[in-house]
């Protein structure tokens, strides 16, 4: 895949992406059956996928295959001998095809073009499937390449990963598990997207009478060699709306679900609930060192977190926030609404010098009473890590703290056990869960939204680990988070799961975390 070196490249734009001529080939095998079936390739780029498709056709005995490709850029689509439009605009008119094939283009949010995005949208709502402007590009074009199929047609495509797990793709899950009969989805083997930017899963759909139906999914070298009728099932989960159990075998899949059903376990928000951090709308304005914090006064300031490298184990104490601000680092909030003349006037002098620098005129700013008034400024029982390298972690506050919208805040029903709750958090069962109901990018960074979060099954907050709570915060601060997950899982032993049970979740929850960060390392 293309490495983007220039973000307003013309690959960026156009989300171009380079598909190997082996995935091209073993996708057309899959999808084109018979020698009369008409073929499009909605993005068609430098035309591997027709090239494929003409080449599977005259296996089969056409004499004139009928094999369309669309382009939105002119010199591709010359060079592939395909029509040059904005496949938004075209598919509109079109007859139905028996098969569409390709990579739709991997276009960013923010990237995408607001013309084609309404015209995308409008056929998705016309389709019954709600868009969001969250969706890149990818989303609604593999949506309008269903459209383009016949009743009975089948559908064979290059998508990001993110549609297993982005929140904005669960309409996308839904859609096409209604549009088809059956739904497989293939996991690239390592390297056969070499220096792939975005990691990308192999979508196969159709609306085949016999066989299984539902979700399923097969191994890449089936595929290859036409072995098509051992795709398995995969039912989503019941605890969990994404696909991201796919990444699992189905010995694994098992496991997980046995095990979280047996333990029987609520959802955090059965204790408190995640929510958000402050958006400040000027980082570098609000958060100032104890040094500017103090000529300012105590009064006017609040103690704040800015992010997951000030939470270094699994608690944070007045003297972790001490060591933070004596160490320099931006860790008190400007927390006033009084009005300019009522403040102290070194107060009033920074907040005069802001107007000078323009930070009224923020996006955030702009629109507050007075602007210099930061909302939803309240201590914390807790904080989440938005995003983790290793492991999620839920830290106790000992120091009441508000946070920036780098991690999350949590406020529990009884703050009085707050302190259990998090060393309960660092088992394997609920770790595993979170690496299941987030997300993760390229980086290998693991992303959990409060939603998300708050879904998560975590053990109620029994006695016994009040007694490993310093023993796990050791091991959290020494970057063992194994050695913390082991300590917890002991002190939590359920008779209702086996030994060799917890071993193997273990197991899986250490493959699924280096998956994950060997993405980060070019490794897929």
């Amino acid at each position: 895949m293309h490495r983007y070196r220039d973000k307003c490249s013309l690959q960026k734009k156009l989300g171009a992406v380079y598909t190997p001529p082996r995935v091209a080939s073993a996708l057309v095998r899959w999808a084109v059956r018979c020698q009369g079936e008409s073929v499009l390739d909605p993005s068609c780029g430098e035309g591997v996928f027709l090239a494929a498709a003409r080449t599977r056709l005259a296996d089969l005995g056409s004499a004139s295959p009928v094999c369309v490709g669309v382009d939105i850029d002119a010199r591709a689509a010359a060079a592939a001998g395909a029509v040059c439009a904005d496949f938004f605009d075209w598919v509109r008119d079109q007859a139905p095809f028996d098969v569409v094939v390709g990579n739709p283009p991997f276009i960013r949010s923010h990237l995408f073009a607001e013309a084609s995005r309404r015209r995308a949208f409008e056929q998705m709502i016309w389709m019954g499937v709600e868009p969001s402007r969250l969706m890149s590009a990818w989303a609604p074009f593999l949506a309008l390449a269903c459209s383009a199929l016949s009743a009975h047609g089948r559908l064979a495509m290059i998508v990001p990963e993110e549609l297993l797990h982005v929140s904005y793709a669960r309409v996308l899950r839904e859609f096409l598990l209604r549009r088809f009969r059956r739904v497989i989805v293939c996991l690239p083997p390592p390297g056969l997207f070499p220096s792939v930017q975005q990691a990308v899963v192999l979508l196969l759909c159709d609306n085949h009478a016999d066989g299984q139906k539902g979700l399923l999914t097969t191994a890449f070298e089936r595929l290859e060699e036409g072995d098509w009728a051992t795709a398995e099932e995969a039912p989503p989960c019941e605890w969990n709306p994404k696909w991201t159990h796919l990444f699992l075998s189905p010995g694994e899949r098992s496991l997980v679900s046995d095990g979280l059903r047996q333990l029987g376990w609520l959802p955090l928000r059965a204790y408190g609930r995640v929510e958000v951090g402050i958006v400040t709308g000027a980082n570098d304005f609000f958060i100032l060192r104890k040094d500017s914090a103090g000529r300012i006064g105590e009064r006017y300031v609040a103690p704040i977190v800015t992010g997951a490298r000030e939470l270094e184990g699994l608690q944070l104490t007045n003297e972790d926030f001490a060591h933070l601000a004596n160490d320099g680092r931006p860790a008190f909030l400007i927390n006033t609404s009084e009005p300019l003349d009522a403040l102290p006037s070194p107060l009033r002098a920074y907040i005069e010098a802001g107007v000078t620098r323009r930070v009224n005129q923020r996006f955030k700013c702009r629109g507050r009473q007075p602007w210099y008034a930061v909302p939803s400024v309240w201590p914390a029982d807790a904080l989440l890590l938005r995003q983790a390298g290793d492991v999620p972690r839920l830290v106790h506050l000992v120091k009441k703290c508000a946070a920036t919208d780098t991690v999350h805040r949590v406020r529990w029903n009884e703050p009085s056990v707050g302190k259990r709750h998090a060393a309960a958090f660092m088992n394997t069962w609920t770790l595993l869960a979170c690496e299941l109901m987030g997300r993760s990018y390229g980086g290998g960074v693991l992303e959990l939204m409060p939603s998300e979060a708050n879904a998560v099954p975590v053990p109620p907050p029994v006695a016994q680990l009040d007694a490993i709570f310093d023993e796990v915060d050791a091991h959290v601060r020494n970057r063992r988070p194994f050695d913390a997950i082991a300590t917890v899982d002991a002190a939590l032993k359920s008779r209702s799961i086996p030994r060799t049970d917890l071993e193997a979740a273990r197991g899986i929850l250490a493959r699924l975390i280096e998956r994950r960060q060997c993405r980060a390392n070019g490794r897929h």
